[in-house]
C-alpha cells in the first residue's frame, strides 16, 4: 500500500484523505489531527509506544509514526491558526492524545479534507488565545517574502530578534526557524503538486538540493519526495 490519496493545502493548513503506508517516526511543526476513515488509527510513539483509537491530537514536535495501514484522514494546522490554537486549548499536557469526541464528531469520513476544515472551523469559531501582534506581524512578512531572514522580518516590529524567536517559541511551540523549514516543505508540497520535477520543488522551496528536502521531508512527514508524490500529483 501506498501513500497514493489525495493531498490538498489550505491557507495555514493542509489534509490528506486516503490509505496510509511506510513512514518512519517523524515530528511536524504543526498540530496535526489523525483519525481513522473506516476503524481507528495506530500510532507509533518514542520508545515504541504504541497507541490506537478513532483519532489523536499531535502537538507540533511531537515524534510519532502512523503505524495502521489503512484509510486515515490527516489534518496539519500551522500553530498561528485560530483553529490550532482551538484545538490545543482543548489539550492537556500530553504531546499526543485522543481527540475528544466535539472534534471528531462534525467529521464526515466520506467528504473531502477542505469540509473537514470548514466543519471544525464551525465547531471551533474563536479561540481565547491569540498570537502577539509582533510575532502575528513577522509571520506574515516571512510568508510573504521566503527570502527574507527572520533579522530582515523583524525590523521595525518593535521588538529585537532575540525576543522575538522568544515569544514565537512560546506562542508556536516550537522555533521560529523550525516554522520557516515547514514552511520551505510546504512550497515543494505545492510545486510537486503542480507536476514540477522533484529537483525543482526543492529548488523552488529554498532547499540547497534535492537531497536536502529529501532529509527534511523524512524529518517531518516520515516519508521521501518521491513516496509523496503519489499523495501530492
Amino acid at each position: 500500500m501506498s501513500w497514493d490519496g489525495g493531498f490538498v493545502f489550505g491557507p495555514a493548513w493542509a489534509a490528506y484523505r486516503g490509505p496510509s503506508a511506510d513512514n518512519t517516526l517523524h515530528a511536524h511543526a504543526a498540530l496535526q489531527l489523525a483519525f481513522g476513515l473506516d476503524a481507528s488509527i495506530r500510532l507509533r510513539l518514542e520508545g515504541d509506544e504504541v497507541c490506537e483509537g478513532p483519532g489523536f491530537l499531535i502537538r507540533p514536535g511531537a515524534a510519532h509514526a502512523i503505524a495502521s495501514h489503512a484509510p486515515v484522514g490527516l489534518i496539519y494546522l500551522e500553530p498561528q491558526a485560530p483553529l490550532a490554537f482551538s484545538l490545543l486549548d482543548l489539550m492537556g499536557p500530553e504531546a499526543v492524545e485522543l481527540a475528544p469526541a466535539a472534534v471528531l464528531q462534525p467529521l464526515d469520513a466520506a467528504g473531502a479534507p477542505e469540509a473537514w476544515l470548514e466543519a471544525l472551523e464551525a465547531t471551533f469559531p474563536g479561540a481565547e488565545r491569540t498570537l502577539d501582534p509582533r510575532v502575528d506581524e513577522v509571520l506574515h512578512r516571512l510568508a510573504r517574502d521566503p527570502a527574507l531572514s527572520i533579522a530582515e522580518a523583524t525590523r521595525g516590529c518593535g521588538v529585537s530578534e532575540s525576543r522575538l524567536r522568544e515569544l514565537a517559541r512560546e506562542q508556536l511551540g516550537l522555533p521560529l526557524s523550525t516554522w520557516l523549514v515547514w514552511r520551505k516543505l510546504e512550497r515543494a508540497g505545492r510545486e510537486i503538486a503542480a507536476g514540477a520535477s522533484l529537483a525543482e520543488a526543492a529548488l523552488a522551496g529554498g532547499f540547497a538540493d534535492q537531497a536536502h528536502c529529501a532529509r527534511t521531508m523524512r524529518r517531518m512527514f516520515g516519508v521521501t519526495p518521491g513516496m509523496a508524490r503519489a499523495a501530492l500529483g
